[in-house]
């Protein structure tokens, strides 16, 4: 072949790949042209419609929750949880911030995106009525139904009695639903993952969740009654007609700037202008108010190239103005260099974005915010739409009424991923990401029990354990502080809450047992003389589980109780001390089970006398006292039953180093519970007072920190209490198994305990206000998987306040007034009495 043909053909090639390009670039800007085009036609088509129906902006929804909200345009919504950024420190919302602008960054120009934080009163008639527990167990109802009076009488006192919500609606054009699927898929990966580096929780809604949040905007106060069996040919419904309203009146009273929709009254606001610098609480303040609304932000991507030629654009139709500025300034005979502020502050902020386009990695969007709300009289709403604006030009945010185009605004503010509203302005990533959606923290978690009000909104604040990923968690403060009482107030919560699970304590003051006794449960007492004992080679709850694992696990406790005998303290078992307590255990069990019963201490102390090395004889020698004598109660079958719903270990007879012994071996009892309740499927709840006892010494260390991993994977949740927190956090496995919890409680705190916490959890400087000594009694922060709340309980007196109060002139006073009332009513004389008095 020629040189010059392979030229010409080399030319054919190159011009053939230059049309390709061509034809790729022309197709997709007629496809984006279509589509614009497309949904201008369809918004046209809403404006212009005259029945409620084709008013609303959606065509069909699906069960999965994808929508189609126009012809070719199909959305998703996922909601989001709430995160503890306003009070969190300085470097905690920096990684917020910098999620956010992943968030948004993660957008295509091909996708839109609508930032929703709703907040939706309560209904009317459950304010104040709510059933918090069910009253129907004989022995518990009493408590149940006064514990539902409290918690409402509290629930008036919120300051909103609102529900916020966050949710993400994202938006991409296709062909159709099924070619939206795997797109719509692939944005919601990228939501999940921004978000989740700050424990945000993502949650895509199904078709009725969503419908749910339309119609709470479009009917509030009216539930939607759905079923997906309403809808289809046999019926002739479709999902629309579920949540259109009867009718809405445009101009109410001659106003272009509000809506009647079935007897309501809504309006709409719009973003007008930020001003120079925008704060982190712009949004949030807006978020905050008492009063329902619907903040949005709709956020549109553009292309980076283009973002860069329209800037470029711009300076240069700024530099002509500049010109014919200076030029009409030289012939009138002024300084040229004088041009108007106006346009110099437009130039150097032009400038400064082309900057953060180029050299900071930023990003532009076409921006829409809108503020929606709704009253059911026309003072209420524009009382509300005062605050609102009020509120938002305190942050340097210029709100402003959309005349003539609040339907428009009605259907951009439904979740639906579609922006009606041509009113906004272009902003970079930093300008859109700054405006954080998370206000106020609240927990409110259904199926929860009750932890107190929060400080800031005094709504209540209702904490499901086992709804967090790991349920296992603290309660620490010092005496005075409301420890006892919130401990014993979260008992009663889980007996109540759960009605089928079962609740274990360890009381080394003897002070649970006011509350276990009247709720139906059994208070042991381990001590000399009681009669009650507990066998540390107890297997009878775990026959099903493998004999290696069994005698496994029995070592590892051995280990641990030889460590609650040794005198060292901080120091370890010795290596040669392991092997012969594992090799006697192993030789108890095997001599007991071949003649058919379960070894007990003094077993295990007969094999370790049997033994030749003199180290068998030293640790035979620290276990003799429990196998002879007054203390010998471990030294028997176990007497000890776990079929209470509810069982109290009352530890206060025992000196200090027999609480940590009898700890153990409670805690081995539990564990054949836990095991046991596991395959039944119920959930074993474990409190345990004074648990830095539990941090003695590094085998005891080492066992408790395996029991509480292995804890989490049985459906153990347990609870550790303490008022000594730096004695206990001082231990590298003690500070693990605490960031390992998802649920901490902290009262007032001692200046060194508060200074471990703070360095613990990384709390912030407002956070740490809320354990330092000035707070009263009851009050405290509750961490709870992500979020951090403060709280305060003012807990009324009756019969619950009863069960709970742990201060001393109370609790005497009481006592003497029920010793009082039984000696009246046995009418037994009196012999304190002055004369003239026979019976007390």
């Amino acid at each position: 072949m020629s040189r010059a043909r392979r030229r010409r053909e080399a030319r054919d090639r190159e011009r053939e790949r230059a049309r390709s390009r061509r034809s790729v670039e022309r197709r997709l800007r007629d496809q984006e042209r279509e589509l614009s085009s497309r949904t201008r036609k369809q918004r046209k088509r809403r404006r212009a419609a005259r029945d409620v129906y084709g008013a609303i902006g959606f065509e069909t929804m699906w069960r999965d929750g994808i929508c189609e909200v126009e012809r070719g345009l199909f959305s998703q919504t996922v909601s989001f949880s709430d995160v503890s950024y306003q009070s969190a420190r300085q470097e905690a919302q920096e990684a917020i911030f910098s999620a956010c602008c992943q968030l948004y960054d993660s957008f295509g120009a091909d996708t839109s995106l609508q930032l929703s934080v709703a907040n939706t009163p309560i209904p009317a008639e459950e304010v104040g009525n709510r059933a918090f527990f069910d009253d129907s167990d004989p022995v518990t109802g009493r408590y149940a139904r006064e514990y539902n009076r409290i918690l409402n009488d509290k629930m008036r006192e919120g300051v909103s009695n609102l529900v916020r919500t966050r949710t993400i609606t994202y938006a991409v054009g296709a062909r159709d639903v099924e070619a939206a699927v795997p797109m719509l898929a692939r944005v919601r990966g990228s939501v999940a993952g921004a978000l989740s580096r700050v424990r945000c929780e993502v949650e895509p809604l199904d078709g009725e969740a969503r419908l749910r949040a339309i119609n709470d905007l479009l009917r509030p106060g009216r539930p939607l009654v759905f079923d997906w069996s309403m809808v289809g040919p046999t019926t002739g419904l479709r999902t629309k007609d579920l949540v259109c309203p009867d009718a809405i009146e445009l101009r109410p009273e001659g106003s272009s700037t509000q809506l009647v929709i079935d007897g309501m009254w809504h309006q709409t606001l719009v973003v007008r202008s930020f001003g120079s610098e925008l704060s982190d609480r712009c949004l949030a303040s807006v978020i905050d108010l008492p009063i329902p609304l619907c903040a949005t932000l709709h956020v549109q991507g553009m292309d980076k190239a283009k973002a860069v030629a329209l800037v470029k654009q711009r300076l240069a139709w700024m530099d002509k103005e500049i010109i014919d500025e200076q030029m009409s300034a030289v012939k009138k005979g002024y300084d040229f260099e004088i041009l108007p502020s106006e346009l110099k502050y437009s130039k150097a902020e032009a400038e400064d974005l082309l900057d953060h386009l180029q050299n900071k990695n930023q990003r532009l969007f076409a921006y829409t915010g809108l503020v929606h709300t709704y009253a059911r009289t026309r003072a209420e709403l524009e009382n509300q739409v005062m605050q609102i604006i009020s509120t938002a030009r305190s942050w340097s945010v210029d709100l402003s009424t959309l005349a003539y185009r609040q339907r428009e605004g009605l259907n951009s503010v439904l979740p639906l991923g579609n922006n009606h509203v041509e009113v906004g302005r272009l902003s970079t990533t930093a300008e859109v990401a700054i405006q954080i959606p998370f206000a106020t923290q609240e927990v409110n978690q259904e199926g929860g029990g009750y932890y107190g009000q929060n400080k800031v909104s005094s709504n209540l604040v209702i904490c499901n354990r086992k709804s967090l990923a790991s349920p296992m968690g603290y309660v620490s403060g010092k005496p005075g502080s409301g420890k006892s009482f919130s401990v014993k107030r979260e008992i009663e919560n889980t007996i109540l809450a759960y009605r089928n699970d079962q609740v274990v304590i360890f009381d080394p003051a003897g002070e649970y047992a006011s509350v276990v006794v009247p709720n139906g449960g059994v208070s042991v007492k381990l001590g000399p003389g009681s009669g009650a004992c507990l066998n540390p080679f107890d297997l009878a709850d775990v026959a099903g589980q493998p004999p290696a694992a069994q005698r496994a696990f029995k070592i590892d406790a051995f280990l641990a109780l030889s460590g609650a005998t040794m005198a060292e303290g901080s120091q370890g078992l010795p290596e040669a001390d392991k092997s012969i307590i594992s090799r006697c255990v192993e030789l108890a069990y095997e001599r007991c089970g071949a003649v058919g019963r379960v070894p007990v201490l003094g077993d295990l102390y007969d094999v370790l006398l049997e033994q030749g090395e003199p180290e068998a004889r030293d640790i035979a020698l620290r276990y003799e006292r429990y196998v002879r004598g007054a203390l010998s109660f471990f030294n028997h079958e176990s007497t000890v039953g776990f079929d209470a719903r509810v069982t109290n270990i009352d530890l206060k007879d025992l000196s200090s180093n027999m609480r940590t012994f009898a700890m153990l071996t409670a805690l081995e009892a539990v564990r054949n519970l836990m095991y046991r309740n596991w395959e039944r499927g119920v959930t074993t709840w474990l409190y345990i007072d004074e648990v830095q006892s539990l941090f003695d010494h590094p085998a005891i260390v080492s066992y408790f920190s395996k029991f509480w991993a292995e804890g989490r994977k049985f459906n153990l949740v347990c609870t550790g209490i303490t008022q000594n927190s730096v004695y206990m956090l001082a231990h590298e496995e003690a500070r693990n198994m605490v960031l390992n919890s998802d649920f901490i409680l902290l009262h007032k705190q001692s200046p060194l305990d508060r200074k471990a916490w703070v360095d613990l959890l990384g709390l912030s400087d407002e956070e740490a206000t809320y354990i330092d000594e000035s707070v009263r009694p009851g009050e405290g922060l509750l961490v709870a998987g992500a979020a951090r709340v403060p709280i305060k309980d003012d807990f009324p007196r009756g019969e619950l306040y009863d069960l709970f109060n742990t201060k001393p002139d109370e609790v005497a006073e009481a006592r003497r007034a029920a010793s009082d009332t039984a000696r009246l009513a046995r009418r037994v004389p009196d012999p304190m009495a002055p004369p003239g008095r026979h019976f007390a």
